[in-house]
């Protein structure tokens, strides 16, 4: 490649979502509805014109003939017969275009991103509070390599490695994803295809992104015993937590240098859930291991509305810095973002105190149960006059209803109607936008879930917590949908 990846980007990187978007509505037309199918397109049409093969049976012969029997079958599994379609493609375009589209095809939406990808907008966050440059970089849990291509723009002569184990019918797809975008722009990649438990045990990082399941329940499903002991032996209590998640943030911790620094992407509910994992924390805390955390919007990933926060660890921190970046989004219909802005004033944080940044010292985290929630930190004490209980005032408590995000495409509405729909998203300093997206109609057994006049709404898990009282003679008939 004659250009880096980062110029690349910049002169490529704008015409990636037309050409996907062409590329894909072609195959629907043809049939091909696979879900790595444009993906897989693209990238033989990329190799096509590279290797200045204009036939069919050559380029499948090169294929064969070039890579492993893995790499054989997940292009041909993928693209099925279009393999002319691909030399036209790759007549149609540049060898720079295609490339671009194969390294930033949005493969965002497919039912298995959620485990798979992690958002550009949080990858380029980690990134750059890593500031990777010259080292030895690991990206646990790398999926189908966002990350990677991502570090690598930024700083080609480092050292690379990855690791993923997902669904066992998954694995070799995932694996095969994330090997063709590195290997297009990089000889110092390795990602292998096993647990983050299996790393070798002294094979150490200087720096580390790991965004793991979250919340796995099964101790089975991420390693066995002897596989554990390495974690156990750190923080025993982690034996007794029903949820997985400490497991794969102190696994970080026993491949990370002693001078290294990593980012691990959270539940929330990591940071302040009580009983056993009150101990845990508090140990790994006086343990040094907490730089800074710093609390996300809402809606950033694909396949979850909630929101998490950013662990920044390394070694021989006494105090924290705790980073309120809640209300710092873009915010989109189906997702929202971090745009550069938004990235560049939570980089300033990460060294400034103001109502969104505080150094909080250790003895204020023990005070606060070892809680690593921003928001316990940065509460403004509200002096309320004349308050009531709300005791006094509430009739009633009910929830939104939880719908999936395909099934509400095809109820929304691009002409008004007398029915719209309300999203945390639309709740922004106590004011409900006044441009809600309407609805064609909804099921009966949705009914329930219509807020009345003069409902107070108030979110369940956004920090700080949102809330609104509703007017419905101002918009109509509502409806509240959480998903």
């Amino acid at each position: 490649m004659n250009i880096s990846v980062k110029e690349l980007k910049e002169k490529e990187g704008s015409k990636v979502e037309e050409i996907s978007w062409n590329i894909s509505n072609r195959m629907r037309e043809l049939g091909n509805t696979s879900v790595y199918g444009g993906f897989c397109l693209s990238y033989v049409a990329y190799l096509s014109l590279k290797n200045k093969i204009n036939d069919v049976y050559q380029l499948v012969e090169y294929v064969e003939l070039t890579f492993s029997p893995e790499r054989v079958s997940f292009i041909k599994g993928n693209i099925e017969n279009l393999w002319n379609v691909a030399i036209e493609i790759g007549e149609a375009y540049s060898e720079e275009t295609l490339l671009a589209v194969v390294l930033w095809w949005p493969l965002q939406g497919n039912k298995f991103m959620g485990e798979c990808e992690t958002p550009q907008s949080v990858v380029k966050l980690a990134n750059e509070i890593l500031q990777i440059s010259n080292d030895k970089a690991a990206d646990f849990c790398s999926g189908i390599g966002t990350f990677l291509v991502n570090a690598i723009e930024r700083n080609p002569e480092s050292q690379f490695y990855g690791v993923e184990l997902v669904t066992e019918e998954l694995v070799t797809e995932v694996k095969e994803v994330a090997e063709i975008r590195t290997e297009l722009i990089s000889d110092r990649v390795k990602i292998e295809q096993k647990s983050v438990l299996n790393i070798d045990d002294n094979l150490m990082f200087d720096k580390i992104f790991c965004d793991y399941p979250w919340g796995i329940r099964v101790k089975e499903s991420i390693g066995n015993n002897e596989e554990l002991e390495a974690i156990y032996n750190i923080i025993p209590e982690v034996q007794k937590a029903t949820a997985g998640d400490w497991v794969f943030i102190i696994n970080v911790m026993n491949h990370l240098d002693k001078h290294g620094k990593a980012v691990v992407s959270v539940s929330n509910g990591v940071t302040w859930n009580g009983g056993i994992n009150t101990v845990i924390r508090e140990k790994f805390v006086k343990k040094g291991f907490v730089e800074a955390v710093i609390a996300l919007p809402s809606n950033l990933y694909s396949n979850t509305g909630i929101a998490c926060s950013l662990l920044v660890l390394s070694r021989n921190n006494k105090n924290i810095r705790m980073i309120d970046a809640t209300e710092m989004v873009s915010v989109g219909r189906r997702q929202n973002v971090l745009s550069d802005e938004n990235i560049s004033k939570i980089l300033e944080l990460l060294n400034t105190d103001d109502d969104n940044s505080k150094l909080v010292l250790g003895e204020e985290v023990a005070k606060n149960e070892y809680t690593l929630n921003p928001s316990r930190y940065l509460q403004r004490e509200t002096v309320v006059k004349n308050g009531v209980f709300f005791e006094t005032v509430i009739k009633n408590i009910t929830r939104g209803a939880q719908i999936k995000a395909s099934v509400l495409d095809e109820i929304v509405s691009d002409e008004p109607t007398n029915m719209q729909y309300l999203m945390l998203a639309n709740l922004q300093d106590g004011i409900i936008s006044d441009e809600l997206p309407y609805l064609k109609g909804i099921d009966s057994k949705y009914e329930k879930y219509c807020i009345k006049n003069g409902s107070l709404v108030i979110s369940k898990n956004a920090s700080p917590v949102k809330m609104a009282i509703v007017s419905v003679q101002d918009f109509g008939k509502w409806k509240s949908l959480c998903y």
